[in-house]
């Protein structure tokens, strides 16, 4: 009996202890919890050179399917989707090259949720009501409706959604409306009551649009391969291309930009008109400009980039091609050259345009075309920014290449360059002169 009882207190020390280790255990557990990968940093900020290396962690557990960095237009910040492999959409911020840390958005009521979890984010735009409007397209490659969403920036929270047309962003003034354009299809997004999409009609003869830019009071000038044309009260004008210049540059698309009171569209590479308020084209000869020694043939090169805030333009160069001839030489029609023959005083034949030379300008582009003008149209003359000669003093990160025409944002004061997970932020007034 005695032997018995010694056996029942063993057992209940022994049942005792492993109860003991067991809320101690359990303890520990909850003493760790675990942090919602939704809410952990998945975006990373540091300095790098003359400007900041913007990156995913790569500590984060949660499998991706794409990482996209792109501008917001208002406001300059920095936005990256980190689409997961379990189709969370997260949205990376960034301001001024510092993380400002991720939000998870929910699903948007009345978004199919396949949609939801493959869409690919094509642009943004950060609202004065501090929300940013996001525009999402198909993301598996079909042809499923665009979807606009208007998020909280704090908190995700989806504030409204609007089914919509396009894959671009126009702000217009006021902040309660904006275009959604594609190179086929244009419309217009408001939110000031119930937000609301109305398809636009594109002008006639139009089938593709190149640039698209909201004017003051509903209007807005869209650029397309065959001229420039105005919507204002309602109908379209048109203004055809100018005749080419010396070179082609068969496929290039045309191009606009706001300075203050003014607009500018470039048909073609080396070509430009401003636009005043009233919808005059005056042309600008770049040519006159008095570019640098030994670099007057970037004139004819110069492809418009776009605006700054300070009054500035930026331009790119433009590759040609230069076994395609912009144009045949004009002759005169057979009723012309007869009453010319006919004339008994006829006028001497004006002097024929000397011939394009191509050797000349293929050894002119074998030295490269990696610079960038700056130019205030009402000031002096463009200002030369080299990437080759001035890339090394920038600091960019070792794996970074020299920058393209997508790379700079001169609305937004922006040069971002984008290597998947990563990208290096550089404000353009830092860029080297």
């Amino acid at each position: 009996m005695k032997r018995a009882l010694t056996w029942i207190l063993i057992l209940i020390a022994a049942g005792a202890a492993l109860a003991g280790l067991y809320a101690i255990g359990k303890r520990n557990r909850v003493a760790a919890p675990t942090q919602d990968p939704a809410e952990a940093e998945l975006f990373s900020s540091a300095p790098a050179g003359a400007g900041a290396l913007l990156s995913l962690n790569t500590a984060t557990v949660q499998p991706m399917r794409s990482v996209r960095f792109l501008v917001a237009q208002e406001g300059g910040g920095i936005l990256a989707q980190a689409l997961t492999q379990t189709g969370d959409q997260m949205i990376g911020r960034f301001q001024d090259g510092r993380s400002m840390g991720s939000l998870r958005l929910p699903l948007p009521d009345g978004m199919p949720a396949a949609f939801f979890r493959f869409a690919k984010l094509a642009d943004a735009a950060d609202l004065k009501d501090g929300s940013l409007l996001l525009l999402f397209v198909d993301g598996t490659g079909g042809s499923a409706a665009p979807w606009l969403v208007d998020a909280d920036a704090a908190t995700g929270e989806i504030r409204w959604t609007l089914k919509a047309a396009g894959s671009q962003l126009a702000m217009e003034p006021g902040g309660a409306s904006c275009l959604v354009w594609s190179t086929s299809s244009l419309g217009r997004a408001s939110w000031n009551a119930e937000p609301a999409f109305k398809p636009l009609p594109m002008p006639d003869g139009v089938t593709v649009l190149d640039a698209v830019q909201a004017m003051p009071g509903g209007s807005l000038l869209a650029a397309s391969p065959g001229g420039l044309a105005r919507f204002t009260n309602g109908g379209w004008t048109t203004t055809p291309l100018p005749d080419p210049g010396d070179l082609a540059f068969p496929g290039m698309p045309g191009a606009l930009a706001s300075l203050g009171k003014s607009s500018y569209w470039q048909p073609r590479p080396g070509q430009l008109a401003r636009l005043g308020p009233d919808g005059a084209v005056t042309p600008v000869d770049l040519t006159k400009l008095a570019m640098p020694a030994g670099r007057e043939k970037d004139a004819a090169l110069l492809r418009l980039a776009g605006a700054d805030a300070g009054g500035h333009l930026w331009f790119a160069l433009a590759t040609p091609d230069l076994t395609v001839a912009p144009h045949s030489a004009a002759q005169p029609s057979a009723a012309l050259q007869a009453m010319a023959a006919m004339s008994s005083s006829a006028t001497p034949a004006p002097a024929s345009k000397p011939a394009l030379d191509p050797a000349s300008w293929m050894d002119y582009l074998k030295n490269g075309l990696d610079r960038v003008y700056v130019w205030d149209p009402d000031g002096s003359a463009p200002r030369l920014l080299d990437w080759k000669a001035r890339w090394t003093g920038l600091g960019a990160p070792s794996d970074f290449p020299l920058p393209l025409m997508r790379d700079l944002h001169p609305e937004d004061g922006t040069l971002l360059m984008n290597l998947d997970t990563r990208a290096w932020w550089v404000p353009m007034s830092r860029l080297p002169g």
